[in-house]
């Protein structure tokens, strides 16, 4: 907290602090991003780091992650891989090793792992959208940033034990792997028959019905978009997020059996706290119907006059066979 008020007194209130904490308390989640403390280099620790953040969110203290790799310890280049992976879909995303670890740059492995984790931080980098309207939407509304299941699918008893698992909003499903040397692993796929998951990477449907078993290779971990969603993207490859500041945005929109889709973005200019006190800010609802696209301003008041949302791409997934798992 006093580190808070010392960098919004050096800035004069200016612009927003980032501060990082290991301890952490009820409030915490005003002032600072957390991280799950000093793991370790193991697949169980990579496992866990899902449930300790989701248990995080659904106290209020949204801004949470694990160290990539594991603090203590050398992990093998596998578990590396994989955790590069699932902490993409964490909401904060961080490297981190201690003194004397194995050094672990993604530059000094070969460039078949390097493709690997440059693959994963570019998903990551593609879906800052997505990210920055959820912690947007959060000071609205309070929902979680990242949820279980149970969240959106209380009426599934399944979803209950599942710990491996999140979704990112209500439209994003993802399911870690963390464990070594699988070709397969189940994932659940919740909301019944009538709720249809997008895979991300090769656009087949799966339905709501439980869980599928689903082949996976150390290119990715299963992720899915749901039917009915707009997902936000920005695809052009950069250095840093200041440099795709300017960028068009893609919009992945994923028809519902009525031909319909919907999500929201939030631009703002990313460090000040104008969207506070000037109301300078562009909060849209998307709507697509068959071909057409539809904005709405959703707070009219605002002064949206520097944050226009410019499209430069639809890609439309669109149900045109049976769910992989159709019954």
């Amino acid at each position: 907290m006093s580190t808070h008020q010392g960098l919004m007194a050096r800035d004069n209130g200016t612009t927003r602090p980032f501060v990082l904490t290991r301890s952490h308390f009820a409030g915490t989640q005003r002032y600072s991003a957390i991280w799950t403390g000093d793991n370790t280099a193991d697949w169980g620790y990579l496992s866990v780091s899902y449930s300790e953040c989701l248990d995080a969110n659904l106290l209020g203290i949204v801004f949470c992650g694990a160290d990539i790799g594991g603090f203590e310890n050398d992990p093998d280049v596998e578990l590396l891989q994989r955790w590069y992976q699932a902490g993409v879909w964490l909401p904060f995303y961080r490297a981190h090793s201690t003194t004397g670890s194995m050094r672990r740059e993604p530059y000094l492995f070969d460039e078949e792992v390097q493709q690997v984790i440059r693959n994963a931080l570019q998903l990551r980098y593609k879906h800052l959208p997505v990210w920055y309207t959820l912690f947007y939407e959060h000071t609205r509304n309070k929902d979680p940033i990242i949820r279980p299941l149970f969240y959106h699918y209380p009426q599934d008893t399944d979803v209950y034990r599942i710990s491996d698992h999140l979704l990112v909003g209500r439209d994003i499903l993802v399911r870690a792997v963390a464990e070594p040397g699988v070709e397969s692993v189940q994932v659940y796929f919740p909301g019944g028959a009538d709720e249809h998951w997008i895979s991300v990477d090769n656009a087949e449907v799966y339905d709501g019905n439980g869980f599928v078993n689903i082949s996976v290779t150390i290119d990715g971990i299963p992720v899915y978009y749901r039917r009915g969603s707009v997902i936000v993207r920005k695809e052009t490859v950069r250095l840093s997020s200041d440099e795709m500041a300017n960028d068009g945005y893609t919009l992945y929109v994923n028809l519902d059996a009525d031909n319909k889709a919907s999500g929201t973005v939030y631009l703002d200019d990313n460090t000040s706290f104008n969207y506070v006190d000037n109301k300078e800010y562009n909060y849209l609802k998307i709507d697509m119907d068959g071909s057409d696209v539809t904005l709405t301003k959703i707070d009219e008041d605002s002064n949206s006059d520097n944050f226009d949302f410019i499209i430069d791409q639809v890609v439309v997934n669109k149900l045109i066979k049976e769910p992989e798992n159709g019954k």
